[in-house]
């Protein structure tokens, strides 16, 4: 009879929850791997579940994250996924950049066939009325108990979101996350890389815009000046944009020639529609990609993995309007 227990693999990659009062405010607390052995070993003992602890060197702040934050942590993953086996993931992140990271996650561990489970907390591990015993409870839970194809997910605040579908909407609650979209049924899973391509020397960088009324054309060229291999627009409602702006169709449609460029709604539900107006039409005609309900979080994760994947041209657009994890209708 086999009699071994589950297993849960903690990784953690910093953030405030690892952190402690400084005189010159919160910095990481050199004592944390020692205090993260502690606190999952309470939680992991009651339930019979053994825990592997590994941390991510150096540790980020995760308002510094970058294009290659996501894919590292990712690749450290998969790694100790195939080594170990474990029942369950989950995963310590600050909750800056948190969705952004979570949702690059649901495409890169998609099947991986164990649970992951991304979670951080709004105050330090030692402060009063921490909230960062409760989530790192909640993940651990959650990624023993969740079966082994289940998407990535976020537990935080008393509450489990799909990556793919949560941001962070307020900067001090403890409820900090929330999913206003739910996921999409019938995905069709994460297409295979295509063939012969090389891998990039460096990770894709996806930028996003958000258009408002002062905007001109030159503000647009200007960002992406920095030369970023794909670009979200925040459009508004169902797909609209400034188009009778002096030089905007034509900025667009050079953008559209050179990188792929993705509109998104910037309403906190619904989605484009680039064929529901004139001007939406319009942006569809310079080349620009349906983005549907896609967060912007969901969007630019999604456009950076496609992209780091070897995805262009057709086979780029045919792969972001599709349903690949259950992150857009």
């Amino acid at each position: 009879m086999n009699t071994q227990r589950p297993t849960v693999l903690v990784f953690a990659t910093g953030g405030t929850i690892g952190m402690h009062e400084t005189d010159g405010g919160l910095a990481p607390d050199p004592d944390f791997p020692e205090v993260l052995e502690r606190m999952v070993g309470g939680i992991c003992g009651p339930l019979g579940i053994e825990a592997r602890i590994n941390h991510l060197l150096p540790a980020i702040d995760s308002a510094n994250a970058d294009a290659e934050t996501a894919p590292r942590i990712a690749r450290a993953i998969s790694a100790r996924v195939r080594t170990h086996r474990p029942r369950g993931v989950v995963i310590l992140h600050g909750t800056d950049t948190l969705a952004y990271t979570a949702a690059r996650l649901a495409f890169e561990l998609a099947g991986i066939g164990s649970p992951v489970i991304v979670t951080g907390s709004q105050l330090a591990h030692g402060a009063p009325g921490s909230d960062a015993a409760d989530n790192l409870s909640l993940a651990i839970r959650a990624s023993v108990r969740a079966a082994p194809g289940a998407p990535v997910s976020i537990a935080f605040g008393g509450a489990i979101l799909p990556a793919v579908r949560a941001t962070k909407h307020d900067a001090v609650s403890l409820a900090a996350f929330r999913a206003e979209r739910s996921l999409t049924s019938g995905s069709s899973g994460v297409p295979a890389p295509p063939a012969a391509q090389d891998s990039p020397a460096a990770p894709a960088r996806v930028l996003s815009f958000r258009f408002t009324p002062a905007v001109t054309a030159e503000d647009l060229r200007a960002a992406v000046g920095g030369r970023p291999d794909g670009l979200v627009l925040e459009c508004y409602g169902s797909g609209n944009a400034p188009m009778a702006r002096p030089g905007m169709l034509g900025t667009l449609r050079e953008l559209c020639a050179v990188l792929p460029v993705v509109a998104i709604t910037q309403c906190a539900t619904g989605g484009v529609d680039l064929a529901r107006y004139a001007v939406g039409q319009e942006l569809a005609a310079a080349g620009v990609i349906d983005g549907s309900d896609l967060t912007v979080e969901a969007a630019t994760a999604k456009l950076g993995f496609l992209l780091d994947r070897g995805h262009r041209g057709e086979d780029l657009r045919v792969a972001m309007e599709r349903n690949l994890v259950g992150e857009r209708a």
